[in-house]
């Protein structure tokens, strides 16, 4: 008799279950937070939402704080693969920092559960445990710092001017993108994001690009060619 083919879920090792439980709770927990914030929210909450026994999360990560620690890691993962790497693919420098800008931004037409998840959490941070509080500075310092070394690529390249001070233009970077997402998610109607988005590349390009950079991507538009702030 020919031995018989596992099915995909029979050929699953038990680390893979475990990986697809924790990322089915983590979703849930994130749709959970966007509407209801973390303070009243249970264990048997989140089960209920991912379709899974109450226990099962307490099983897989201990206690509440630790699965908001595992979600605010998830969040940031999730924003270098899914919106950044797509946006930016093998650039570097300005054009590089401007497609993270505009994945995000454009991002907020449709805002993801884990976007409204973070902002959640972020406004509630002084409330929050001591390390959730850590957790939420760790994702905004990465942020800035993603911003800060693509700027600092840019000046070595020659795009972006040379007398910036690339941690305060990476402060001011990351405070517009929040700023910008958290009226898009307290008031949608009220925010034009496609008009906005298109407003803070070009504030940001003026900001940073050397004048090269400019004059080239003028003489690049003049020629029929692509504008170098969407490449």
């Amino acid at each position: 008799m020919p031995a018989r083919t596992p099915s995909p879920r029979q050929g699953r090792t038990q680390a893979e279950r475990r990986a697809t439980s924790e990322q089915r709770l983590l979703n849930a927990t994130a749709r959970v937070i966007a509407q209801r914030g973390t303070t009243s929210v249970s264990f048997a909450d989140i089960a209920k939402v991912a379709g899974c026994s109450h226990g099962l999360p307490g099983y897989l990560f201990g206690s509440k704080t630790d699965l908001l620690l595992a979600l605010v890691q998830d969040v940031l993962e999730r924003f270098r693969t899914d919106l950044v790497a797509p946006a930016v693919g093998d650039d570097r420098g300005l054009p590089a920092l401007l497609g993270m800008q505009r994945a995000f931004l454009e991002s907020l037409a449709r805002p993801l559960p884990y976007t409204r998840a973070i902002y959640v959490m972020m406004s509630e941070t002084p409330a929050l445990a001591p390390e959730l509080q850590a957790a939420i500075r760790g994702h905004q310092e990465g942020a800035r710092r993603m911003a800060r070394d693509r700027m600092l690529e840019g000046i070595e390249r020659g795009e972006i001017r040379p007398d910036i001070d690339p941690d305060a233009q990476a402060a001011l970077w990351f405070g517009t993108m929040r700023g910008i997402g958290q009226q898009v998610l307290l008031d949608p109607d009220a925010i034009d994001v496609r008009a906005v988005t298109e407003e803070a590349i070009e504030a940001m390009t003026r900001a940073l690009a050397s004048d090269g950079w400019v004059e080239a991507g003028t003489r690049a538009g003049s020629n029929g060619g692509t504008d170098r702030a969407d490449r």
